[in-house]
């Protein structure tokens, strides 16, 4: 019986490598064949003079990108055990592949605790979630003076009742979040009276770092976004496309997405928040698609290589 339990635990592991490198490359290959001839133009246009300087520029932003958001997980992991920073480049890129194509990119939960024994999964799942919501936050604290300045700045209306039902709902999630707090979430004995707890037990030096890095990881990446702006032609001061970038990425966070139109959704909030500050729409769908490429794709396949040679964990 443990025999016939082993195989079949080595015919699933087959099965999901082949599930998940499968759908990675064509989700990959569907969203690029997608594109407007016109943007895809443009792009190459403006890749035919790329020089060197370039090239290794954008990659070093997207390589720093990544490069902080391992080292956040490599710190928060060590609540449960010390990894080697190679190993938490194999649970980040290939968290990335899995969850690059599902909705709002949810298979990063479960392919990060496969790295651990049964016994610690649980745990793991708890880091993955403080990992994102900590990113969550850098997004909003840059993100909603941006955006606010975006309303004011363009004079854009926005009828009374939104605001105060968001703010309605705020409250309505937040007490809920009080009277189920000791609720078993979807995970058996996960509830958030026990998250808030083992969030405490991690060192408050530990928190304070993983949020410093979060903030430097959302700085690295509105920076990219701004600086491949001006490569593909786009006349803007850094003053005047500072906030436009970061109420693009408050906006587009909160969207919920599904791997057919996640790519879809973040690129048509680049283009009406742009396009409402006057700006040409071709140059940031080609940026967009350049952010896309370099901090999901290419990453992505990389992980891809590694869920390829992944190994599942004893018991």
């Amino acid at each position: 019986m443990s025999h016939l339990s082993n195989k079949a635990k080595h015919y699933g592991l087959i099965a999901l490598k082949v599930l998940i490198l499968a759908a990675t490359f064509w989700f990959i290959y569907s969203r690029l064949s997608s594109l407007e001839n016109t943007a895809w133009d443009t792009f190459r246009t403006a890749l035919s003079g790329l020089n060197l300087f370039y090239i290794l520029f954008f990659l070093l932003l997207a390589v720093l990108n990544w490069l902080l958001e391992i080292r956040k997980w490599q710190m928060l992991v060590t609540k449960i055990e010390k990894i080697r920073l190679q190993d938490a480049v194999k649970q980040c890129l290939s968290a990335l592949s899995a969850g690059l194509w599902t909705p709002n990119r949810i298979g990063e939960y479960g392919i990060k605790p496969l790295y651990f024994p049964k016994q610690q999964r649980k745990k793991i799942m708890a880091l993955n979630l403080l990992s994102n919501l900590s990113q969550m936050l850098a997004t909003i604290l840059f993100g909603l003076p941006g955006l606010l300045y975006f309303l004011y700045r363009y004079n854009i209306e926005v009828p009374a009742w939104k605001p105060l039902s968001l703010l309605f709902l705020i409250a309505a999630m937040l007490m809920a979040g009080y009277y189920f707090r000791k609720r078993q979430l979807l995970i058996q004995g996960l509830s958030l009276e026990n998250l808030v707890g083992f969030t405490r037990r991690i060192s408050l030096r530990i928190r304070w770092q993983v949020i410093l890095l979060s903030v430097t990881r959302y700085v690295v990446f509105a920076s990219s976004f701004y600086f491949l702006l001006r490569f593909f032609g786009t006349d803007i001061e850094f003053l005047n496309a500072a906030p436009l970038i970061t109420s693009m990425y408050l906006i587009a966070s909160v969207l919920p997405s599904f791997f057919f139109s996640e790519v879809a959704i973040k690129g048509g909030v680049a283009l009406w928040i742009f396009s409402v500050a006057g700006y040409d729409e071709i140059p940031v769908l080609c940026t967009a698609m350049a952010m896309w490429i370099l901090n999901f794709v290419l990453p992505a396949i990389i992980g891809a290589f590694f869920v390829g040679k992944f190994k599942l964990v004893s018991q």
